[in-house]
């Protein structure tokens, strides 16, 4: 079976669309109210866990595939759309760093 290009339908851009630029915009940072996620690289695996507010590691995603993590961290409910932004990016970095074998820290 011959798979169809991507979009499929022809996409209108309008000229008087909507455009944000954001480069400087200001996102401070809010603690979720839920909680925080540590994030290293161990033997070739990245290990995220989610620590309540209470500072109790409740949960620990462990993997290669940062997409697939943050699949099942949005499955779990357990933090705001900022957030999961965040543990995203993070999560993006340390398989960049697992990937080169360069030293992770997350920020």
């Amino acid at each position: 079976m011959k798979q169809k290009a991507c979009p499929c339908h022809p996409i209108e851009i309008p000229e008087r669309r909507k455009v944000i630029f954001t480069d400087g915009k200001k996102y401070p940072w809010k603690m979720d109210p839920h909680g925080y996620f540590l994030v290293k690289v161990e033997k070739g695996i990245i290990c995220c866990g989610f620590v309540t507010a209470k500072h109790t590691m409740t949960t620990e995603f462990q993997g290669k595939d940062p997409h697939a993590m943050v699949k099942e961290i949005t499955k779990q409910k357990l933090c705001n759309s900022d957030n999961l932004a965040y543990i995203a990016q993070e999560l993006m970095i340390a398989k960049e760093c697992m990937t080169n074998n360069k030293k992770y820290v997350q920020r």
